[in-house]
């Protein structure tokens, strides 16, 4: 775990700054400075490219980290690899366009009746969706090669930093709002070339168009479309829900939505960069049939990602009533609060189950993950047009929640029958008791009348109070050895 904490320590750092900066973006300039509609359209734009680049993706980058641990010459071989994805990528993408081009009038119905200004955009929706394609593929390379901090920087910071610059420029009235949104095509212009540099220049990162042996190379494919069905079930499990909000309740609703989505995000980017550079490790050890290794990472990845993720989510719902408070317009995003409990809940439990996308994508069992997800991606969309219509942003909400929890339950025993890794221990009723304690514990807390000061009181004292507890009943070894070296430097005795 060595290197995955490191990495994932300056990760972190750089994103968890990104989200200081995230939460002024989306928590006080866009809804002092736009409205929930012009929210709900930016939303829904940035929503719609990631749910489209998954086709252009075509499952390369799990394909190039899986097939990397199994070559028998990497020397010569991995050139070649990489090859193959950039190949892959490009006629997916090209397929993926041309379809996009021959269906956009059914595309254009589906925002029709609620969201027509969603159409407006459809070049633009284009060639950010291809942007990100290209991102993500330079992401992988730079995963490959377990350096998982530069694009993250710019994902997570540099973006986020752009952005708020355009909000500031649209608030001052020097650019219109649908300048404001085409910026975002220079913005990914701009970190696709830092990226370029950092994995292919700085890194010496060779790529060669000479074929693989065509056994590694049907296998390769294969593997690949099989990972983009299952990617297109995840991407339906993380998105649909704010496409279908826009489609059956208008961008206002959305914008609202949006909103309280993005207040939870935060709880999952510790497992998006324990996973980011796990997989690499994962792969190897598979390739080596280190079977206790995988369940003892495992193990420590559950624990850590729940203690991580139970301390944040307290942090949001215990605050709530501060943030709505603070937020300009906050009384008309106040009608998200229970989507932000709701989903806040779901993303905490997406944590407990640590790994298990990541582990079975990597194993021989990687079909399971493909039909399961799909499944349960077609189970999302079905649940969202049922629900979101009846009951509206509570309907949405509660769709996530529930299908989440049976995507981790249903993996969770697939790995356990398969190869008996299991993620649970005795630390992880604890630490379930704890966020449960600390929760309750926070309604002893009085309230200030100064929101600003009652939420920075609050989060000190249950941050406090969260700390010592694991601390003292020593859930997680990695945690009491970063509060053990944080208290050495600053010369405290714990």
């Amino acid at each position: 775990m060595g290197i995955v904490i490191r990495q994932s320590l300056l990760s972190s750092a750089a994103s968890y700054l990104g989200v200081i900066i995230g939460f002024v973006n989306a928590v006080i300039l866009m809804p002092k400075f736009m409205t929930p509609d012009q929210i709900g359209l930016f939303r829904t734009l940035l929503s719609a490219a990631l749910l489209l680049s998954c086709f252009g993706r075509f499952g390369v980058n799990s394909g190039l980290v899986r097939y990397k641990s199994l070559l028998k010459n990497p020397k010569k071989e991995l050139k070649s690899l990489y090859g193959m994805g950039v190949i892959i990528v490009f006629f997916a993408s090209l397929f993926f366009l041309i379809i996009l081009i021959i269906f956009r009038n059914s595309w254009a119905d589906f925002y029709a009746e609620k969201s027509a200004d969603v159409n407006k955009y459809f070049i633009l929706l284009i060639v950010l969706t291809l942007e990100l394609i290209v991102f993500q593929f330079l992401q992988t390379l730079a995963n490959i090669n377990k350096n998982i901090f530069v694009a993250n920087l710019l994902k997570d910071l540099i973006y986020k930093s752009l952005n708020m610059g355009g909000i500031l420029l649209f608030a001052a009235s020097i650019i219109s709002f649908h300048t404001f949104i085409n910026f975002h095509i220079g913005f990914y212009i701009v970190m696709i070339g830092i990226l370029f540099f950092e994995s292919i220049y700085k890194h010496k990162i060779k790529i060669s168009f000479k074929l693989l042996p065509p056994k590694i190379t049907r296998e390769l494919i294969y593997y690949c479309g099989t990972l983009f069905i299952s990617g297109l079930g995840l991407s339906f499990l993380n998105l649909a829900d704010q496409q279908l909000v826009s489609r059956y309740l208008g961008l206002e609703a959305s914008g609202i939505y949006m909103t309280a989505i993005f207040m939870v995000m935060v709880i999952e980017i510790p497992r998006r960069f324990v996973g980011e550079i796990s997989i690499p490790i994962i792969a190897q050890a598979f390739g080596s049939n280190n079977l206790d290794s995988i369940n003892e990472h495992y193990k420590k990845a559950s624990i850590n990602l729940f203690l991580m993720g139970g301390l944040i989510y307290l942090l949001i719902i215990t605050n709530l009533d501060n943030i709505y408070l603070i937020m300009p317009e906050g009384q008309i995003y106040a009608a998200g609060r229970n989507v932000v409990i709701l989903t806040g809940l779901a993303k905490l439990i997406n944590l407990l189950f640590s790994l298990n996308d990541g582990i079975i994508s990597m194993s021989k069992y990687y079909h399971f993950n493909m039909v399961l997800t799909l499944f349960l991606g077609l189970i999302m969309i079905g649940s969202d047009t049922i629900l979101i219509p009846r009951y509206g942003l509570i309907g949405a909400a509660t769709a996530l929640l529930v299908v989440f929890t049976f995507h981790g339950l249903f993996k969770l025993i697939l790995l356990k029958i398969t190869y008996n890794f299991f993620p649970f221990t005795g630390k992880t009723l604890l630490g379930a008791l704890t966020i449960l304690g600390v929760f309750l514990i926070n309604y002893f807390i009085p309230i200030l009348v100064n929101p600003f000061i009652d939420l920075l009181l609050r989060s000190g004292f249950i941050i406090i109070i969260f700390l010592i507890s694991i601390y003292k009943m020593k859930l997680s070894l990695e945690i009491n050895q970063i509060i053990n070296d944080l208290a050495n430097r600053l010369n405290i005795n714990i």
